[in-house]
C-alpha cells in the first residue's frame, strides 16, 4: 500500500511539474509573440489602427448627417451663377461662384423636400452683413428678386432664378429665402459668397461631348493673358467653362443674362438638352455679337437640320483625310509674326481625320486657311466651323497655334509681348499700338448692346495721382510719395446695365422734360366753357318750354352744371386729387433681317397721391429696375429721408416688378429691356428690276415716321463717308427705293431738319422731343471700338410715335404719351481680318535679344 502511496505521489508530482513547465514555456512564448497587443505597437501600425478608427468615425458621421438630412424638411444646395456652375478650383476642387458686377445673371440651386410635396417662393438678393438687401444706387429702393418654387416629395430638383448683381458692392454675397405659398413662413434660409470678375474679364463657355478634351484653353497665352509686374500675374481674360454636352447646360434662357459671355465653343453637343429658350438666346447672342466656334467634324451633320442650321457657314461633306500638304499655307501663315521670328511647321506624323466643307453664300475662309476654316456673319456676331478636329494634339501642340486662336478663331487684335515694363521682369501682353488698354472690355468682348454700350469707356488702368506738395514752407519734412491709383471706367465691362450711360442719359432728360400732368391749353377751357353756357341756358330753357315745363329749367340747372363738371374733368383728363400719368421713351435696335430686336424702355410715372405701381412685361426675356430720376453728378440730387422700400422682380405666370412706390405729387422712372418679337424684320436688299439700287421693305407690324438711311464707310484718310437718303413715312408692309446724296452731320441737332420739321406739322398727334436719342442713334463708333468700329454700315434711324406693347403698369394712368426712337443695322461689311502679332513669349524669353526687338517693336504705328 505504501508502495502504491509513493507510486501516486511520484506521478502527482510528475504531474505538476509538468504542468508547472507548460505555464512557464507558455509564458515565455507570449512574452515573445507580445500576446498580440501586450509589447508596444509599431509606428505603423499604430497609424494603420487609428486611420481605421477615423474612417469608421468618418462612416458613422457621414450615416448620422445623412439620417438628419432625411429628418429635415428641406435640403439646400449651393445657390450659384448658373454661368460658374461648372467651375471648380485647380487645387482644391471646390467649386467657384464667379460673376461679373453690374449685370443680369441667371443663377441655379439644387433643392429637395423631404417630408412632403412642396409649393412656394424663393427670394434671392445681395444683402449686407446684417442680410438686408443691398439699396440701388442713387434710388431708394431695395431690390429682391422671386419665383415660385414647386417640389416633390424626395426628388432634387435645379432651381434657376435671375437677379443684378450691384456693381458698387465691396463684398458680394446672397441670400436665398424658400417661403410656403400659402403660409408666407420661412421654411429655409443660406447664404452665399460670389466672387466678382474684373471688368475686362468674360466667360467661354465649351459645350462639349468630352469637355475635358479642352482644358488646354486655360493656359494658352490668348486666354490667360500673361501680364507679371509688381502686384504679380494679371487675372486672366477669360474664365474657361467646361460643361458636359450630354447634362444640363450652363446656358441661360434669356440672352439678357448672357451679357457676360464672349465665346462659346461647339462640339457635339446633344440637342435634346438645349431647350428652345435657350436656343433663341443663343441666336440672340450671335446677333448682337456673340462669336459661336463649331468643331466641325463631330457637330456639322447634326446642326444642319437644328434651330442654328440657317446661320451655318458651310455645309458638311465626306469624310477626309488632311494631310501636310492641305494645311501648309495655313501653318505657314500663322506661324509668322510681324517682327519675330517665325515657328516651326505643324508636323503631322499622320493625316488627319476631317471633313469636306462646302462654303454657303456669305462665308470666308479665314486667312490661309481655305477648306479648313469658315466664317460667316450674323447681325453683328459670327460662326465658324472647321473640318478638322479643334483638339487635334499636334495642332494644339504646334507653337503657331496660340497665335492662330487669338486671331482666327477669337478675332482679337494684334498682340505685342515684352519682358520688362516698368521695371518689371516678366512676361508681359499688350495690345499693338494701344498698350495702355491692356485691361479694356471692348478687346475682350466682341458683344455690343447700343442702349448699354454706345459711347462709352470700359477699360481698367493705373494712373498717377500727384502727391501733395510738403507741409511746411522750409521743406523739412520728407518729401511726399508719389502713388498710382487703379481707375476702372464701368466695374462691369461692356453689357453691365448701364443708367448713366450716354443713352440712359438722353432718356432721363427726354423723360424729365415729358413727363408729368398736361394743363389744358386756354381754348380747350374756353371752348368747355362755352358748350356749358350754351346748355345750361339756351338749350335748358328751349327744352323744356317746348314740353310746356319751363318752371323746370331751374329745377335741372344744379344738375346740368354737375354733369358739365364731370365732362370737363373727363375731357381734360384730370381727376383732381388723382391724377396718374405715364410717359415711355424706348429705344428699339434691330440686327439685319432678324425679326427680334433688343427694346429698352424708359418709364416715368406721375401720381399725385402716393402709390404703388406694379409693372408687367409679356415673355421671359423683360428685365427691369427702378431708374434713377436725376443724373449721378446732378447738384440736386440729396440722400432720402425716406427708409428705402423693397421693390420684387418676379417670374411667375408672367414677368413682373412688384411694388415701386410713388410719392404723393411726384415722378418715379423704370428701367426695362426685353426682347421684342416683330411681326417681321426691316430688311435691305437690291432692287428686283434695278440691281444697283437698293429697296427697304418695312415688315415690323409699324409705321416709321421720319426714316433716314445713311451709309457709312471709312475713306483712305480714316474719317468718315456718309451718305443719306430721306423717306419719311415708311408705313408697314411697304418697301421705299433708296436715293443718295452726300450727307454732313451737324454739330448741333439733326440732319434734314426741314423736313423733320414738315413732317411734325403734317403729324396730328402731340409729338415726344426724342432729338438726343436720335443724335445718338446717328453717331458711329470709330478706332474706339476694335472690333467693330470701322465696319462699312448701312443703318436706318425713325421713331415710331406710341407706346410698343410688352408692358403694363397697374393701376393705369388716365395719361399716357410715348415714342420710340428704331435703330436699324440693315448691313454690315465684312471686317478685316485682325493683323498677326508683332512677336511671340518666345522672342522675349532670351534676355540677351531683348533690345533688339526693342528697337524694332518701338516704331510700331497705332492702329
Amino acid at each position: 500500500m505504501k508502495a502504491s502511496l509513493d507510486r501516486s505521489w511520484c506521478a502527482s508530482s510528475m504531474t505538476s511539474a509538468s504542468a508547472r513547465l507548460v505555464l512557464l514555456l507558455m509564458l515565455a512564448w507570449m512574452t515573445l509573440t507580445g500576446c498580440g497587443g501586450c509589447r508596444p505597437a509599431t509606428p505603423a501600425e499604430r497609424a494603420a489602427r487609428e486611420q481605421k478608427e477615423r474612417e469608421v468615425r468618418a462612416r458613422q458621421e457621414a450615416e448620422r448627417r445623412a439620417e438628419e438630412k432625411k429628418n429635415q424638411p428641406f435640403h439646400f444646395g449651393q445657390l450659384t451663377p448658373l454661368l460658374s456652375e461648372n467651375l471648380v478650383a485647380a487645387e482644391s476642387g471646390q467649386p467657384l461662384s464667379f460673376v461679373k458686377p453690374g449685370h443680369w445673371t441667371a443663377t441655379v440651386q439644387p433643392m429637395r423636400s423631404n417630408l412632403a410635396d412642396f409649393e412656394g417662393r424663393l427670394t434671392i438678393a445681395a444683402v449686407d452683413d446684417r442680410r438686408t438687401p443691398l439699396v440701388l444706387p442713387h434710388t431708394p429702393y431695395r431690390m429682391v428678386s422671386s419665383r415660385p418654387v414647386v417640389l416633390a416629395k424626395g426628388q432634387t430638383k435645379r432651381i434657376e432664378s435671375e437677379m443684378l448683381v450691384p456693381g458698387d458692392a465691396q463684398k458680394l454675397q446672397v441670400l436665398s429665402e424658400l417661403a410656403g405659398a400659402s403660409t408666407r413662413r420661412l421654411e429655409q434660409t443660406s447664404l452665399h459668397a460670389w466672387s466678382k470678375t474684373p471688368s475686362h474679364q468674360y466667360f467661354m463657355l465649351v459645350l462639349a461631348r468630352e469637355p475635358t478634351r479642352y482644358s488646354f484653353l486655360k493656359v494658352t497665352d490668348a486666354v490667360s493673358w500673361p501680364y507679371e509686374d509688381d502686384d504679380g500675374k494679371g487675372p486672366p481674360h477669360y474664365r474657361v467653362v467646361l460643361a458636359d454636352g450630354n447634362r444640363p447646360l450652363p446656358l441661360p434662357a434669356s440672352v439678357l443674362t448672357w451679357t457676360s459671355v464672349a465665346y462659346v465653343v461647339w462640339d457635339e453637343v446633344n440637342l435634346q438638352r438645349v431647350s428652345p429658350a435657350q436656343q433663341t438666346a443663343l441666336v440672340d447672342w450671335m446677333h448682337w455679337g456673340g462669336r459661336l466656334i463649331i468643331n466641325g467634324p463631330d457637330s456639322l451633320d447634326d446642326l444642319r437640320g437644328s434651330f442654328l442650321g440657317e446661320y451655318l457657314p458651310v455645309d458638311p461633306g465626306e469624310r477626309i483625310e488632311v494631310t501636310a500638304e492641305m494645311t501648309a499655307d495655313f501653318s505657314l501663315h500663322w506661324s509668322q509674326r510681324q517682327y519675330g521670328k517665325t515657328h516651326a511647321a505643324i508636323a503631322l506624323a499622320k493625316p488627319w481625320s476631317g471633313i469636306a466643307l462646302k462654303p454657303r453664300e456669305g462665308a470666308r475662309p479665314l486667312p490661309a486657311a481655305e477648306g479648313l476654316f469658315y466664317e460667316r456673319r450674323v447681325g453683328l456676331g459670327s460662326i465658324v466651323a472647321s473640318a478638322v478636329q479643334l483638339t487635334e494634339r499636334e495642332l494644339v501642340n504646334w507653337p503657331g497655334f496660340d497665335g492662330f486662336l487669338h486671331g482666327g478663331l477669337l478675332r482679337r487684335p494684334a498682340r505685342q509681348f515684352s519682358a520688362e515694363q516698368d521695371g518689371a521682369w516678366g512676361l508681359q501682353t499688350a495690345w499693338a499700338g494701344a498698350p495702355q488698354r491692356t485691361r479694356d472690355a471692348y478687346f475682350t468682348t466682341p458683344v455690343r448692346w447700343f442702349a448699354r454700350d454706345a459711347f462709352t469707356q470700359a477699360g481698367a488702368r493705373q494712373q498717377a495721382v500727384e502727391p501733395p506738395g510738403p507741409s511746411d514752407p522750409y521743406g523739412w519734412s520728407p518729401a511726399p510719395i508719389a502713388r498710382t491709383l487703379s481707375v476702372v471706367d464701368r466695374p462691369g465691362g461692356l453689357g453691365d446695365w448701364s443708367e448713366f450711360g450716354p443713352v440712359s442719359k438722353a432718356a432721363r432728360a427726354a423723360l424729365a422734360k415729358a413727363a408729368g400732368v398736361r394743363v389744358p391749353a386756354a381754348t380747350f377751357v374756353v371752348a368747355c366753357l362755352a358748350v356749358y353756357l350754351f346748355v345750361l341756358a339756351p338749350l335748358n330753357w328751349m327744352v323744356f318750354h317746348a314740353l310746356g315745363r319751363v318752371e323746370w329749367a331751374w329745377i335741372s340747372a344744379p344738375i346740368i352744371a354737375v354733369l358739365g363738371a364731370v365732362a370737363v374733368v373727363r375731357l381734360a383728363q384730370l381727376d383732381i386729387g388723382f391724377v396718374r400719368s405715364q410717359t415711355e421713351i424706348a429705344l428699339l435696335e434691330l440686327q439685319g433681317d432678324y425679326p427680334r430686336g433688343h427694346l429698352s424702355r424708359y418709364t416715368a410715372i406721375y401720381s399725385s397721391l402716393s402709390s404703388s405701381y406694379d409693372l408687367e412685361f409679356e415673355g421671359d426675356s423683360a428685365v427691369a429696375t427702378p431708374f434713377p430720376v436725376l443724373d449721378a453728378d446732378d447738384p440736386r440730387r440729396a440722400a432720402s429721408d425716406l427708409a428705402p422700400s423693397t421693390v420684387a422682380f418676379e417670374r411667375y405666370d408672367k414677368t413682373r416688378l412688384r411694388g415701386v412706390q410713388v410719392a404723393s405729387a411726384s415722378t418715379q422712372m423704370i428701367h426695362s429691356e426685353q426682347m421684342a418679337a416683330l411681326a417681321g424684320p426691316v430688311r435691305l436688299f437690291a432692287a428686283e428690276n434695278t440691281p444697283n439700287l437698293l429697296q427697304l421693305q418695312n415688315k415690323s407690324g409699324h409705321d416709321l415716321a421720319d426714316a433716314v438711311v445713311v451709309h457709312r464707310r471709312v475713306g483712305s484718310d480714316g474719317k468718315d463717308v456718309l451718305r443719306g437718303c430721306w423717306l419719311g413715312r415708311v408705313r408697314q408692309n411697304t418697301s421705299a427705293l433708296l436715293s443718295w446724296s452726300p450727307l454732313a452731320m451737324p454739330k448741333a441737332g439733326l440732319p434734314y431738319a426741314a423736313e423733320r420739321a414738315q413732317a411734325a406739322k403734317l403729324d396730328y398727334r402731340p409729338r415726344l422731343d426724342v432729338d438726343p436719342l436720335l443724335q445718338l442713334a446717328l453717331r458711329f463708333t470709330g478706332a474706339d471700338d476694335p472690333l467693330h468700329g470701322l465696319q462699312e454700315e448701312y443703318r436706318l434711324v425713325a421713331r415710331i410715335d406710341e407706346v410698343l406693347p410688352g408692358a403694363v403698369a397697374s393701376p393705369a394712368a388716365s395719361q399716357q404719351a410715348g415714342a420710340t426712337v428704331v435703330l436699324a443695322h440693315l448691313r454690315r461689311g465684312d471686317a478685316a481680318f485682325p493683323e498677326l502679332d508683332l512677336n511671340s513669349p518666345s522672342d522675349v524669353a532670351d534676355d540677351r535679344s531683348r533690345n533688339a526687338y526693342d528697337e524694332e517693336l518701338d516704331d510700331v504705328p497705332s492702329p
